[in-house]
């Protein structure tokens, strides 16, 4: 019994598998052939295939299938014909001269320069109270307690920093000459309160480094890494 499946050539009756789109005994086309890939065993297609690679499918449909067409578009054609003479064409980039860089030089000068003057006082001045307090003069009383007297000292001239800087982010010169530290963490506003310390109190040391180094760094912004910048105008409403 033969099995539904298969079929026989109307023209010299062989079998035939029902894929196959002519007879392989005799050539006779059983089925039109189709376009694009040939079905299985039709080897008269062979010769007609064409290797092109498939076309690309499209993003969206387009209305007749109008195959894209590559434009080359300059910067310039964007501009609206009425605005391109009005615009300005910059012809050199603009560059930091040398007034940029002394400007930020000075501010951080006279910051350091009173905050030493400052830091001077303030410490003339814990001295004298213990002294007045205790009847000896401030010498003396740095000879006999010093290991007291420095500990003292030292808090005392840190408070001074290191309080406007962890509230304001700003010494206490540094709002008046336009000068702030852009931190935002308490904690490394009192690191650099710190070092800042050490700066003001070695400013000769602090004036060099900011003369030598190319974007004139005082000595605490070498330490820690930190830089002080100007402080921003408010914008006019």
């Amino acid at each position: 019994m033969a099995s539904p499946t298969r079929r026989t050539c109307p023209s010299c009756h062989s079998r035939l598998s029902p894929l196959v789109a002519e007879c392989p005994e005799c050539g006779l086309a059983l089925a039109p052939p189709r376009e694009g890939r040939p079905l299985l065993f039709q080897a008269s297609a062979l010769a007609q295939v064409r290797f092109d690679p498939p076309p690309r499918a499209l993003l969206a449909p387009a209305l007749g299938r109008v195959a894209p067409v590559a434009v080359e578009v300059g910067p310039e054609e964007l501009v609206r014909p009425d605005l391109r003479e009005s615009l300005p064409i910059p012809t050199t980039l603009p560059t930091l001269g040398g007034d940029e860089a002394a400007a930020s030089f000075w501010p951080l000068v006279k910051v350091e320069a009173t905050e030493a003057v400052l830091l001077v006082l303030v410490q003339g001045v814990a001295l004298l109270l213990p002294g007045w307090a205790l009847g000896i003069s401030p010498a003396r009383l740095f000879q006999g307690a010093w290991p007291l007297v420095v500990p003292y000292v030292f808090s005392v001239s840190w408070l001074l920093f290191m309080g406007p800087l962890v509230l304001t982010g700003q010494s206490p010169m540094m709002g008046y000459f336009g000068v702030t530290l852009p931190e935002n963490s308490p904690e490394r506003r009192m690191a650099f309160s710190l070092v800042h310390l050490v700066s003001v109190a070695c400013f000769p040391l602090s004036f060099l480094c900011m003369v030598l180094s190319p974007r004139h760094q005082t000595l605490a912004e070498l330490l820690s890494g930190q830089e002080l910048l100007a402080r921003p105008l408010p914008r006019m409403r």
